[in-house]
């Protein structure tokens, strides 16, 4: 369950409220119950996906929409710097394909085209090393056990974008939408701060306004989309551009 007073009423939204990250009360936002509300209309039980994982599932992207808002309302009330204005850049970026990756990943496993195996690995084993050619190798031996039924296979962010996009499963109809899905995922890779080419490669340089209205026009199509007959616009403002 949520903490307690986490949130405003569904119907009162934050934006038609003097309160603010800068006003000496307490701000809060959209509450989680009106994103699970709007998320229900999407994520129910299918096969391979019971009752307590589509509870957990919402309960998860709620939270995450509700950072989202959180990080667009620290950019509006806040003075802040150019450095910390572009780590929630990213922040947002991140977590905005976060919830993608689990939209997209529930919505494959309802079409029944997520990815399905039948095997499960059991043992790895590392054999000795030996000379070939002048170089030294090993092998490694892993051991499978076949599954009585087929259970659902860990999918990457690409994967699961390539396969909605393959067969227009979210239902946009839009090579708008799809064509922006490879930047996105290049964006978030960048989690990884280590993983640098040169004095120019770093999060200030490469994240910016465009990137970030991007990743909120994205994420707005999609939750408006015909998986939403009740779009409950005013709960989204903070994905406006």
């Amino acid at each position: 369950m949520p903490p307690p007073n986490d949130s405003l009423p569904p119907t009162l939204a934050p934006m038609d409220t003097p309160l603010d990250l800068k006003g000496g009360k307490k701000w809060l936002p959209i509450s989680i119950q009106a994103m699970e509300g709007h998320l229900q209309q999407l994520i129910v039980p299918v096969p391979d996906f019971d009752t307590n994982k589509c509870i957990a599932l919402r309960k998860n992207v709620s939270y995450s929409l509700q950072h989202l808002e959180f990080l667009h309302r620290c950019e509006r009330d806040l003075e802040i710097t150019s450095v910390i204005w572009t780590q929630n850049a990213k922040t947002f970026i991140i977590v905005g394909c976060g919830i993608l990756e689990a939209l997209f990943f529930y919505i494959l496993v309802s079409s029944g085209k997520a990815a399905q195996t039948d095997w499960k690995s059991v043992s790895k084993t590392t054999t000795s090393e030996c000379e070939i050619g002048g170089k030294k190798h090993r092998s490694e031996i892993e051991h499978f056990v076949k599954l009585d039924e087929p259970a659902l296979e860990q999918m990457t962010f690409d994967a699961m974008c390539k396969r909605v996009e393959k067969r227009d499963l979210a239902k946009l109809g839009s090579e708008e939408f799809y064509k922006h899905l490879p930047y996105l995922r290049s964006l978030r890779n960048r989690v990884h701060i280590h993983d640098v080419n040169g004095t120019a490669d770093t999060d200030w340089v490469k994240f910016n306004r465009k990137d970030l209205n991007l990743v909120k026009q994205v994420l707005l199509l999609l939750l408006q989309s015909s998986f939403f007959p009740a779009k409950n616009t005013d709960r989204f403002y903070f994905l406006n551009v």
